[in-house]
């Protein structure tokens, strides 16, 4: 597994655009414009204007009525009260064929006006009222992100709804200014295509622009500043932390690349509340991993006290077929621990953290803050893949303590730790059982352990 600290749009450029092999790279060059619909029922949608281009060096296939096209979704966030929050999704809109301008830079472009590829160098531009054609709009759950295949014909193909229908949802009074004082939104616009997922360019296939809300509910929203390019709505956390254009450095996010699978942002974020006690507050954004998350665990030093444990994701509509129950959240041995209300393979369409989605976890305790490890569990399983991978974040000083320091003296790590655990382990007792699968020991448990040991006490 990869990890990259995301500080700007050109890192996560850098790290895609790096390689000898010819390959295309399709990018959000720029978000723009804006089209509202509705509301219905306390929900208005949204379609955003963009231009895309392929900043790789082969054409990359924009074919009409197959699948050899990229697909494009739209989200919109809300940055306010130290965390950031996924508040509405869109269906994917299907590409067809592809202009070929300048806007990204020198172009080489493939014969036709509206040709079956998009040259290298080359852009092309969709409208708002394209991107919100709900006869173009398709099920998210029909893309593996990962690989970027998806079906054609796709389902729901040419069907129109109500004003909201399949596009890009969000709920008026999480716009409305009277209720969000303060508030910074951005809206982001995230491309899969296969040869861009084949060539492994894909973690620059979001980016994302600042939105302002007008109106007296907020509802009418207008993007305004630069379109930060290859960079996930994740990373406006830190830009626009302490309000729009004022940077949190207190935030810190991590790109990872997880093996065999797609990629994934995470940050945290930890407020001192003046009275001995600190919110910590995480957000994972799923960009392009099919197996997704089913569980965050984050470590906790003995005897913290621990409340207000909070946790956001965004709902599925339209006629998706995934459930939308909250995750649970819970204090255990050790740890806070976030949960899908079901595993894969107890349920395929529970509530997981699916490819273009940012899931916001948070809990205050009076344990102070230091930097170290939490644990995400995949949703998916594969053969002979990880259960689970460990993302860099702030937790609770003592967390690791808490979890490897099984033996006296208290306090260090020795020997006595380690014999602890492996008599533990062999003997199946639960304080050995570091990883998941909860109840099974095996590698993984042995992995992690070794892990907080060596990481020790902050």
């Amino acid at each position: 597994m990869q990890r990259v600290s995301v500080a700007t749009s050109a890192t996560v450029i850098a790290m895609a655009s790096g390689g000898a092999i010819a390959t295309p790279d399709i990018v959000a060059g720029d978000l723009n414009g804006g089209q509202r619909y509705g509301p219905v029922n306390g929900v208005v949608a949204y379609g955003f204007g963009s231009t895309h281009c392929n900043v790789g060096d082969t054409p990359l296939p924009f074919v009409s009525n197959t699948n050899e096209h990229p697909v494009i979704t739209q989200n919109l966030y809300r940055i306010a009260d130290g965390r950031i929050e996924q508040i509405g999704l869109s269906f994917v809109f299907h590409a067809f064929c592809a202009l070929q301008s300048n806007f990204c830079g020198t172009c080489e472009p493939v014969n036709g006006a509206c040709a079956p590829a998009l040259g290298a160098g080359c852009s092309d531009v969709h409208s708002a009222s394209l991107h919100a054609a709900q006869n173009g709009l398709g099920l998210r759950s029909e893309v593996n992100a990962s690989t970027g295949e998806f079906p054609y014909p796709f389902t729901l193909q040419g069907q129109f709804g109500d004003a909201v229908y399949k596009r890009l949802q969000v709920a008026v009074a999480d716009l409305d200014p009277a209720l969000n004082p303060g508030a910074v939104y951005v809206v982001e616009g995230v491309y899969i295509a296969e040869q861009d997922a084949m060539a492994d360019k894909d973690q620059n296939n979001a980016s994302y622009k600042r939105v302002q809300t007008l109106g007296a509910q907020g509802t009418n929203l207008v993007v305004t500043g630069q379109t930060e390019r290859g960079t996930p709505a994740i990373a406006a956390w830190a830009d626009h932390g302490l309000g729009a254009d004022q940077p949190d450095p207190g935030v810190g996010v991590t790109m990872y690349d997880l093996p065999a699978d797609g990629v994934v942002f995470a940050g945290s974020n930890v407020l001192d509340n003046g009275d001995g006690t600190y919110t910590y507050y995480y957000a994972i954004e799923n960009l392009s991993s099919d197996r997704g998350a089913q569980a965050l665990r984050v470590p906790i030093p003995a005897g913290a006290n621990v409340s207000n444990l909070y946790f956001n994701d965004v709902d599925y509509h339209s006629g998706e077929p995934y459930d939308n129950t909250d995750w649970s959240a819970s204090v255990e041995v050790g740890e806070v621990v976030f949960r899908s209300p079901a595993t894969f393979d107890e349920d395929p369409n529970t509530n997981a953290l699916r490819w273009g989605t940012l899931y916001s976890f948070g809990f205050t305790t009076d344990a102070e803050p230091a930097e170290g490890v939490a644990s995400v569990e995949y949703f998916k399983p594969i053969p002979l893949g990880e259960s689970e991978f460990e993302i860099d974040v702030l937790v609770p000083a003592g967390g690791p303590c808490a979890i490897a320091d099984l033996a006296a003296p208290f306090g260090q790590f020795d020997i006595a730790d380690v014999i602890e655990f492996l008599r533990a382990f062999g003997a199946a007792d639960p304080i050995a059982d570091f990883a998941a699968p909860v109840g099974v020991f095996d590698i993984a448990d042995v992995v992690s352990f070794l892990r907080n040991f060596e990481i020790g006490c902050p």
